[in-house]
C-alpha cells in the first residue's frame, strides 16, 4: 500500500512537472511576460552590451519602398531569448562570398518569412547577396532577387563547403 501512495505522489510530481514546462513553451510563444531566470538575463544583458544599431544606408529595404523589411536579430536578442543561438559577431564576420544566410523577411502586416541569401559581396557590416528562395507571401522576392542587408540581419549562417 505504502509503495503504491509513493509511486502515485512520483507520477504526480512528474505530470505536474512537464504540465508546468509546457505552460512555460506556451506562455513564451504567445508572448507572455515571465520572470526571466539569471541566465536568461545575463544573455540579454550581454546582447545589449555589444549591440550597435544598423546605419541608414539606403541601400537596406524599407516598408515603404519595398513593401517589407528585415529583422533587426541583433536588437531582437536585447528583448527576447530565442530557443536556437544566433550567430556570433565572430561567426558573423567570418562569412564569405559563397556562404548562406537565413534573414527574416517583416511585412506590413507583420508577417515574418525566413528564406535563405547567398553572400555575394561583403563591406564592414552591409552585405549584398542573392535570394536563394522563392517567398511564400511576398510577391516581389523570388530567387535571384539581389539585395543588401546588414550583419544584424542574420539570423543563421550555413557555410559554403
Amino acid at each position: 500500500m505504502t509503495i503504491q501512495i509513493i509511486s502515485l505522489i512520483i507520477v504526480g510530481l512528474i505530470v505536474v512537472y512537464f504540465l508546468r514546462k509546457e505552460q512555460v513553451k506556451h506562455n513564451d510563444y504567445f508572448g507572455k511576460k515571465r520572470k526571466l531566470t539569471k541566465k536568461e538575463q545575463a544573455v540579454l544583458d550581454h546582447y545589449k552590451s555589444i549591440y550597435k544599431a544598423v546605419p541608414n544606408d539606403k541601400r537596406l529595404p524599407n516598408i515603404k519602398r519595398d513593401k517589407f523589411e528585415l529583422e533587426d536579430i541583433a536588437l531582437t536578442a536585447t528583448e527576447m531569448i530565442y530557443d536556437n543561438p544566433i550567430p556570433t559577431t565572430e561567426e558573423i564576420e567570418k562569412t564569405k562570398i559563397g556562404d548562406l544566410v537565413k534573414l527574416l523577411f517583416t511585412g506590413k502586416d507583420g508577417y515574418v518569412e525566413r528564406m535563405w541569401v547567398e553572400v555575394l559581396e561583403k563591406e564592414n557590416d552591409i552585405f549584398k547577396g542573392l535570394l536563394r528562395n522563392d517567398a511564400i507571401e511576398f510577391s516581389d522576392l523570388n530567387e535571384g532577387k539581389t539585395l543588401y542587408f546588414h550583419s544584424n540581419h542574420i539570423y543563421d549562417i550555413e557555410n559554403e563547403t
